[in-house]
């Protein structure tokens, strides 16, 4: 995919992409999250490993990461490469690139590989862009609410003591990023 001159964000698109993704896209409601809950777990769960490994503790920068994600995506379906050197300090970096390894085939090689095979996503279609990156923009947006009210509720770190205690056990102790993709696609359904 060839792009053009990275475009600058401003702190106002930064802090806006995720109202502007969830009227595109639509949004998980609270309550809502069990149909989409096999990728929120890869989502999350690369966060979870992240965090112990890097002990950043702070849900904030997970915030930042998910708007990173979704301007990457954004990118991508509009043909813009957009310059997030100024929203991409150590942390947020460390985040966004869990999260873009759980769905990202421009990232995650292995995904790529089975997208292509499978015919999930062409690069050169908005549509098929679209299409692929809707149940992750929606994820994203989630992880992004859960992360508000559990900073809200417990401070900075709230978002990940709660899932560690939620579903800790359960998310090896390793480095290995795991990745979802949707099965529907795959075998027509």
């Amino acid at each position: 995919m060839n792009l053009p001159s990275k475009q600058k964000v401003s702190r106002y698109k930064f802090e806006k992409i995720s109202s502007d993704m969830g009227k595109s896209f639509g949004t998980i409601k609270k309550g809502g999250e069990e149909e989409y809950s096999f990728y929120l777990m890869q989502m999350e769960s690369n966060l979870m490993k992240m965090n112990r490994i890097k002990h950043i503790n702070n849900g904030r920068r997970v915030i930042d990461a998910v708007r990173v994600c979704l301007l990457k995506i954004d990118g991508y379906i509009n043909k813009i490469e957009y310059d997030l050197d100024a929203y991409l300090t150590d942390d947020v970096s460390i985040f966004a690139k869990a999260l873009l390894m759980s769905f990202d085939p421009f990232v995650n090689k292995e995904i790529m590989s089975i997208a292509k095979k499978n015919g999930l996503v062409d690069p050169d279609s908005t549509e098929s862009l679209r299409n692929y990156f809707k149940t992750p923009v929606m994820c994203l947006l989630r992880i992004e609410k859960s992360v508000e009210l559990w900073t809200k509720e417990f401070g900075v770190n709230g978002y990940f003591e709660f899932i560690e205690k939620t579903f800790g056990s359960a998310v090896r102790k390793d480095d290995k990023m795991n990745f979802a993709i949707n099965a529907d696609n795959i075998f027509g359904k």
